[in-house]
C-alpha cells in the first residue's frame, strides 16, 4: 500500500507529458544518472551525466558535450536546468547537437521545494522559459505539467519525502495518502488568476513544473 502512495505524482505527470513524444529517433538525455529510465519513450538514447551511475552512457559537461554538431534528433532534459549555474550556456550547447529541425524536450520545476541542495539555483516560469528559448528556437509546445490541484498533492508528497517528524512513519503514511486522495478528488476551482485582483486569468499559477518542447531552426 506504501508503495503506491508513495509513487512519485511528479514523474506520473512528467511521463504523461513525454509520452506523446516517444521515438527511435537517436536521443540525448543529459543529466540520466540515477533517475528511472525514459527508455521506454525513448530506446535509441545515450544518457549522459558529470558522473558514473545508473542510467549514464557517458561521463560528460552539458557545457561540453563530447558530440559532433548536428547528431541527435532528440534532446532529453528533464529536471536538469534548475541545477545548472548557466542554463543559457548549457540551452546553446544542446541546440548545436542537435540536428536542424530536431527536438528539445525540457521539464523544469516552478512551485517545487529545493532538492539536490545545494546544487539547485532556479526555478521557471512557463514565462521564463519561453524567454530562455527565444533565439535560434521554435517553441511548439509550452505547458504545466501539473494543475493546481495535482501540484499541491505533489508538494504533500515532497513534504513527506524530504521531511522527518514525530511519530515519522504514521505522519508520512498520512502524507502521502492525502497526497493521493487529493490527487483524485473532482476539481472545483472555475478559474486561476496570475494576480491577486484577478484580472489576469493565468491558469497555470500553480503548476509544479512547466514542460516545453522545441525545434531548432
Amino acid at each position: 500500500m506504501i508503495g503506491f502512495l508513495a509513487k512519485k505524482i511528479s514523474r506520473e505527470c512528467s511521463d504523461r507529458a513525454v509520452a506523446p513524444y516517444a521515438s527511435e529517433e537517436k536521443t540525448l538525455e543529459v543529466g540520466a544518472y540515477g533517475r528511472p529510465s525514459y527508455g521506454c519513450f525513448f530506446p535509441n538514447r545515450i544518457g549522459i551525466d558529470v558522473r558514473e551511475g545508473p542510467g549514464v552512457d557517458r561521463v560528460a559537461s552539458v557545457y561540453q558535450l563530447p558530440f559532433s554538431d548536428n547528431e541527435f534528433q532528440i534532446v532529453l532534459c528533464m529536471s536538469v536546468l534548475e541545477h545548472l549555474e548557466e542554463p543559457y550556456r548549457a540551452v546553446a550547447e544542446m541546440h548545436r547537437v542537435l540536428k536542424p529541425g530536431g527536438r528539445i524536450i525540457v521539464s523544469v520545476p516552478f512551485l517545487f521545494p529545493i532538492h539536490d541542495a545545494p546544487g539547485d539555483y532556479w526555478r521557471f516560469t512557463k514565462y521564463g522559459l519561453k524567454h530562455l528559448f527565444r533565439e535560434g528556437w521554435d517553441i511548439k509546445e509550452v505547458k504545466a505539467e501539473a494543475d493546481a490541484q495535482d501540484s499541491m498533492a505533489v508538494l504533500l508528497q515532497r513534504l513527506a519525502y524530504q521531511g522527518r517528524y514525530r511519530f515519522d512513519k504514521l505522519a508520512k503514511f498520512k502524507l502521502f495518502l492525502s497526497a493521493r486522495i487529493l490527487k483524485a478528488l473532482p476539481r472545483v476551482w472555475r478559474g486561476m488568476y496570475g494576480d491577486i485582483h484577478k484580472k489576469q486569468r493565468e491558469d497555470d499559477a500553480f503548476a509544479s513544473a512547466f514542460f516545453l518542447v522545441a525545434k531548432r531552426k
